[in-house]
């Protein structure tokens, strides 16, 4: 009785184990990500249900250490299963390995914020549109530079004025703040 007692009890053990992941170097850190998200497929998680669970915090410009490497580990596993399919259908051409070597060698956290922090890709994030979101990204969240302001005021008219955008988010990286259109 005391074994299925604990047979029982042992998968909620299992869940209960806290991972403190800001103590994890970046090695350690994917290897627990990639376990977890092995051990989820191997219960029988769906497609679906691993993506939410490594590809989170997209609105954000900065991702945090943990969501960037979840999604590091996500992109390894999908070049991975990518590349079983064709090789299983004998489709896999020179380029599909080149593109899953690509997938699978990110660049570490540090880089990944030091990329964020360049003009190019402020730009690059504060042009992408298509979610119907406009994004302003400034260095300090409490006071805007005259350049800062100026795309601001620009942004707030486009907002009240296109019902294709459902807010603007502002963001300095560290602190976010969404303003609704005005819709007088």
């Amino acid at each position: 009785m005391i074994k299925v007692f604990l047979f029982v009890l042992f998968p909620f053990f299992a869940f209960a184990q806290h991972i403190d992941y800001e103590s994890l170097s970046d090695e350690k850190l994917q290897s627990v990500l990639q376990k977890e998200l092995q051990d989820m497929e191997a219960r029988g998680a769906t497609p679906d249900l691993i993506m939410d669970k490594f590809v989170v915090e997209l609105e954000v410009y900065i991702q945090s250490r943990e969501a960037y490497y979840r999604f590091v580990v996500h992109m390894a596993y999908m070049a991975d299963k990518l590349l079983e399919v064709k090789m299983q259908n004998r489709t896999e051409t020179p380029s599909d390995f080149e593109l899953a070597k690509k997938f699978k060698s990110q660049r570490t956290y540090q880089d990944y914020v030091n990329h964020k922090k360049t003009d190019a890709a402020r730009e690059s994030w504060e042009n992408s549109t298509h979610d119907g979101i406009l994004k302003l990204v400034v260095d300090h969240h409490e006071q805007y530079t005259e350049e800062e302001q100026k795309r601001y005021d620009g942004l707030i008219i486009l907002l009240n004025k296109d019902p294709y955008f459902s807010h603007l988010n502002i963001t300095d990286g560290q602190t976010s703040k969404i303003i609704m259109p005005n819709n007088n």
